[in-house]
């Protein structure tokens, strides 16, 4: 008999355990949410109304906000590939694909006007540019009822552009987001080589450590200058 309560004691506590973890891993999860970064958007406002130069800006650590993706077909003539980066096949064609996740962070390089060049990976950069917002909801794919289509190597770049921020960057275009700047046909050079911006990539925007941002502001100090005493 006693041996009988031992045990029902012994599963009560087990039942108690394991009722108590999803609990417990939902809180370790906000806790660790709590701890990382508050990330807002970069915005040229906010660089204009910091007085943020472009050595304070190379001092920022940046971050992705939507997922990019690059591809451009190998050819013969184009066969070598990054180390770094993805071999895909694709409808028949030999894809090479960098992708860029969600949230990745990334420093700037470079910046000239509106434009920020941010690396993700050594020896590489991306061009951002300020501009507005300009992208709508992307046109329906069309269906073609009782026909396999075959997979994009390209998806989305057969959608009219809907919005593509000039590479140049010449900040003389109204303020907004730092956003991924494309060329004519949704293209980028990376690396040397041409790749085209798939899926949604356009849609990424930098963004930044609201905390460290003010960090950085704090340490910048403005001297008041020295005046003749008063004759």
């Amino acid at each position: 008999m006693p041996f009988s309560v031992h045990t029902t004691h012994a599963a009560a506590r087990w039942r108690l355990s394991t009722a108590s973890a999803p609990l417990f891993l939902a809180l370790l999860s906000l806790l660790l949410l709590g701890c990382g970064p508050r990330l807002v958007p970069f915005t040229h406002e906010l660089r204009v109304q910091r007085d943020l130069s472009d050595s304070d800006v190379k001092n920022l650590q940046f971050y992705v906000s939507h997922p990019i993706a690059l591809r451009r077909e190998l050819t013969a003539e184009s066969s070598q590939v990054t180390s770094s980066h993805k071999l895909l096949l694709v409808s028949g064609k030999v894809i090479e694909e960098v992708v860029v996740e969600e949230r990745t962070p990334g420093v700037v390089v470079a910046a000239r006007g509106g434009a920020l060049s941010v690396s993700f990976e050594p020896g590489a950069s991306l061009t951002f540019s300020a501009g507005p917002e300009l992208f709508g909801p992307a046109p329906p794919a069309p269906s073609f009822p009782g026909f396999a289509t075959p997979p994009d190597p390209f998806p989305g770049n057969t959608e009219p552009l809907l919005a593509s921020p000039s590479a140049a960057g010449d900040g003389s275009g109204p303020g907004g987001n730092y956003w991924l700047a494309a060329g004519p046909g949704r293209e980028i050079r990376y690396q040397g080589k041409v790749f085209s911006v798939i899926e949604d990539s356009l849609r990424a925007h930098l963004l930044i450590d609201a905390d460290a941002l003010e960090e950085v502001v704090e340490r910048r100090t403005v001297l008041p200058g020295v005046r003749l005493p008063a004759r």
